[in-house]
């Protein structure tokens, strides 16, 4: 079964490899030629679609000389146009301060797909993309205000390597830079430096979270630890923080069979993060929840009919159950706390990307934690004895620690709801339908009938 087949036909055939390379071709054969290269091929990095929403496109081409020379690779953010076809189109070509990209054009519109696609690092959503790109520009800013890149001095050059993209909402690099070999003694270490670039007004949000967070006397007495925030670019939205020296969370073989020690810390340092004071808003309670899974539901049981009536039963349970457990403390939470912004470094545990960190129920940390740990479980990325003894560890870890324990009762709800909201929902932008009725077993073993 392909992972597309829930996909609408036109959808579909954009998302077909071998169409989309001889799309890309057709577009940029002009500019290609001159240079006797031409699209070796493509491959879909992301494609997400929401149910009478947008639909986003990520893809990387090989470009190639004639004669099977390799050339180098280019990256593609390609958005679905559905109203106001002529006006977005125009307004896009007639754009300036674009960034001249390796291959092809800025921007070019693909009509038969109705696709308006953004060669990287050029992003409509992201003002400071291509000044995050701009490895001159940002050793000039560095060498005039050192002090905003973590620096105690002018740096002698810096390079940069694209993290993370995700495409109109946000991008990451790290940067190293290098001292001068007076200021160190002779030797000549590199400074690494992590630069996020955010959607215009959201990054401010995001800085101001991080210096919070740094500067709570629980971070800075070492019960759980982040990136040391250095400074942010209002003009253009990008964040600068310590870049971490380590890897995220079950990365390596090795890491995920130690999940289940690292889990009691993850445990004990997240019990530690909700004990602080933070000035955020409200948001991430059980009553929030309750409207995620009934919106999650609803999308799921129309884009999959197939199992609508499985997701209709757990999506009761689910409700029913929530009306009966008790009132949760108002803790901060991270929200997005999943693998992938738990790193794993030489000191310990650093949680990261505390971006749309809130005030909520603590609960809603630890289920989502734990539901990655059974998404793994499900896909067959990490042991499912791993797995089992990982979350009791983690909880074990939280609850030793933490002011007020959580009850299995409240995190079992949560891990379900995050099953429901996060893992299984995200199916439905992907349109990938491999994983559903693995993730919905677990799901009602979570919130039995």
């Amino acid at each position: 079964m392909s992972k597309f087949e829930e996909l609408p036909p036109g959808l579909r055939e954009m998302a077909d490899e071998k169409k989309l390379t001889k799309a890309l071709q057709h577009h940029l054969g002009p500019s290609l030629s001159a240079r006797a290269q031409q699209v070796d091929f493509c491959h879909v990095d992301q494609l997400r679609c929401k149910p009478g929403g947008g639909c986003r496109l990520l893809f990387t081409a090989t470009i190639g000389k004639k004669g099977n020379e390799a050339a180098g690779t280019q990256m593609f953010f390609g958005r679905l146009i559905r109203q106001n076809v002529s006006d977005a189109v125009t307004k896009a070509l007639s754009r300036a301060n674009l960034t001249r990209p390796r291959f092809g054009p800025p921007v070019f519109f693909i009509a038969e797909w109705s696709l308006l696609v953004w060669a990287y690092p050029n992003d409509p959503e992201l003002p400071g993309l291509s000044v995050l790109n701009d490895g001159e520009r940002i050793l000039s800013q560095a060498k005039s205000t050192p002090e905003k890149f973590g620096l105690n001095s002018p740096p002698l050059s810096a390079s940069g390597e694209t993290t993370k993209y995700v495409p109109g909402m946000r991008c990451g690099m790290i940067y190293q830079m290098a001292a001068s070999p007076k200021q160190t003694n002779g030797a000549n270490p590199m400074h690494s430096i992590y630069g996020k670039a955010y959607r215009a007004g959201e990054g401010a949000q995001a800085f101001a979270i991080m210096k919070q967070v740094w500067e709570s006397e629980a971070c800075q007495r070492g019960d759980f630890a982040i990136p040391r925030p250095y400074s942010f670019d209002a003009k253009y939205d990008i964040l600068w923080q310590e870049a971490l020296p380590g890897k995220p969370l079950a990365d390596t073989a090795a890491q995920r069979e130690d999940l289940p020690a690292l889990s009691h810390e993850i445990g004990r340092r997240l019990a530690a993060f909700h004990g602080i004071q933070l000035a955020l808003p409200v948001e991430k309670d059980l009553n929030f929840q309750v409207e995620e899974i009934k919106t999650a539901i609803t999308s799921l049981s129309k884009v999959f009919p197939r199992v609508a009536a499985r997701c209709d039963g757990v999506g009761r349970r689910l409700l029913e159950t929530a009306e009966k457990l008790e009132k949760g403390s108002m803790t901060p939470v991270h929200v997005s706390f999943k693998f992938s912004h738990i790193f794993d470094t030489a000191p310990g545990i650093v949680f990261i990307d505390f971006d749309g960190a809130r005030l909520g129920d603590p609960g809603y940390d630890a289920g989502r934690f734990i539901a990655h740990l059974y998404k793994m479980k499900a896909d067959w990325q990490i042991d499912p004895q791993i797995a089992e003894n990982s979350a009791a560890s983690f909880c074990q870890g939280y609850n030793r620690a933490a002011a007020v324990p959580l009850s299995r009762n409240r995190i079992d709800w949560f891990t379900a709801s995050h099953l429901v909201c996060s893992q299984i929902y995200k199916s439905i932008k992907r349109r990938d339908t491999s994983l559903v009725n693995k993730l919905l077993k677990l799901t009602e073993q979570f919130c039995p009938a």
